[in-house]
């Protein structure tokens, strides 16, 4: 895939040659405290730990995190936690099916987006968890330039919903682009556009890596 532009749909910056940035959703991070009784913390992006440092939150390091995955999970440990469980699994049902049995009995907090797509929260309670979620942060769309839209025959990498939301609200789709993902939710969005690759870990290195492969 060599001289084919990728661009890289998300907040988060990954340093390549070959890979260019497009934001078109700004993150915002919302005030809050966290609860005392908290046994637990469930994480689905890093946004939220980057929620706790932005509120000068100082947790007991010790507490059990469940991270969604790696990139998350290395979020946690950058902040300090000491005790993260990393799914196996980087789809939001998924996720919370598997981390349910180590959460019974638990009091839970799960620190989430101001809208989500999965069903974390039903399905955890349905499990018998005592699951208390907070906004932490908001997800909101930009309005981009139409200077800004990938050339044709681009490759773009997409991260969340909210970022197909995003590009798709500023640029429409052009049937040339390829579409290369983070989890089966972010390929639903896509569904109607295109048929996206689906990457197998949840990281934007292993999307970068599969988009360049000849």
């Amino acid at each position: 895939m060599e001289g084919v532009l990728i661009y890289l749909v998300s907040n988060t910056k990954f340093d390549h040659p070959q890979v260019r940035q497009l934001a078109v959703c700004e993150i915002k991070f919302l005030k809050f405290s966290l609860p005392a009784q908290a046994s637990a913390l469930i994480f689905t992006s890093k946004n939220a730990v980057a929620a706790i440092k932005f509120n000068e939150i100082s947790p007991d390091l010790d507490t059990p995190v469940y991270a969604i995955g790696e990139p998350c999970a290395a979020a946690a440990r950058e902040f300090g936690f000491r005790d993260i469980y990393t799914a196996r699994h980087g789809h939001g049902n998924e996720f919370a099916a598997e981390i349910a049995p180590f959460l019974q009995g638990a009091y839970a907090l799960y620190l989430r987006a101001r809208e989500t797509v999965s069903k974390l929260e039903q399905i955890l309670s349905s499990a018998g968890v005592r699951l208390q979620s907070m906004i932490a942060y908001e997800n909101s769309i930009l309005s981009l330039p139409a200077a800004a839209k990938p050339p044709q025959g681009s490759t773009l990498i997409f991260t969340s919903p909210k970022n197909v939301r995003g590009f798709t609200a500023n640029f429409g789709w052009d049937g040339s682009y390829k579409a290369i993902c983070i989890g089966k939710t972010t390929a639903s969005f896509l569904s109607e556009f295109c048929e996206p690759i689906i990457c197998e870990r949840r990281s934007i290195k292993s999307c970068v890596d599969l988009a360049l492969l000849p």
